[in-house]
């Protein structure tokens, strides 16, 4: 396994993954994916014992926060710890805490990770998720307990699958119709469009989302695919603020 990671003034953004361990593909890996190499040089090491909090992804909308060493959770506090990884069912968390690592585990959903101003989080972003607002929700929460300017924040949108080969059912024309592609009388769903237009839509600028152009489906022999492989394997991508 390999863990690239970015490093900015104020947080580090990264990604381990499982079958990323050729220094080659990493180079053809790192600095493409977000057409970040004009703003900063990602970086690669052996996979150490780095410490990621986790949730207990459930394809849901329920929102965890993290703030003065405690977790908030549906009206309920307790002191934070890593050990608590996979124990909030939950599919995004925010926090406002240096230092911990905010991780979204992922084989062809979207992880959306985001930073603005002495706050981070994100997103796992499934079908699911995306159609029951799950981004509008965390930006809700974010702006209302720690007044998140999403008009200055910056997103990034990390590896899913694209809609070249998510083939889903015709019933997600009745609410993402916009973002459908029909080929052949097969309906194709576009996570990455649908997650650019609403964070549009909720003031964010464009020229601060990254996206990565790797489809997990696409580039299974190296990510994660449930649905191209069915792999138990996972993509976990992280967030941290660093001061």
């Amino acid at each position: 396994m390999m863990l690239i990671y970015y490093e900015f003034d104020d947080f580090g953004l990264g990604m381990c993954v499982p079958k990323l361990n050729d220094e080659k593909v990493v180079d053809e890996f790192n600095l493409v994916n977000f057409e970040m190499s004009n703003v900063i040089s990602a970086k690669a090491l052996d996979d150490g014992n780095e410490n990621l909090f986790l949730l207990k992804q459930v394809h849901g909308s329920d929102i965890l926060v993290i703030q003065n060493g405690k977790i908030e959770y549906k009206g309920s506090f307790y002191n934070f710890d890593y050990s608590l990884s996979k124990y909030f069912e939950a599919d995004s968390a925010i926090t406002v805490d240096m230092g911990i690592r905010i991780t979204i585990r992922s084989a062809d959903c979207a992880p959306l990770m985001f930073y603005g101003d002495g706050l981070c989080g994100g997103i796992h972003c499934g079908w699911r998720g995306l159609k029951d607002k799950i981004i509008s929700k965390t930006i809700s929460i974010a702006k209302d307990k720690f007044n998140f300017d999403v008009t200055k924040s910056i997103f990034f949108i990390l590896p899913c699958i694209h809609s070249c080969c998510y083939e889903v059912g015709k019933e997600f024309l009745e609410w993402a119709e916009r973002f459908c592609l029909v080929k052949n009388d097969k309906v194709y769903f576009d996570i990455p469009r649908f997650i650019l237009s609403e964070l549009l839509d909720l003031g964010a600028l464009e020229k601060n989302i990254y996206y990565s152009p790797l489809c997990t489906s696409c580039y299974s022999n190296i990510l994660p695919s449930y649905r191209a492989t069915r792999t138990e394997d996972r993509i976990e991508s992280f967030i941290y603020l660093s001061r």
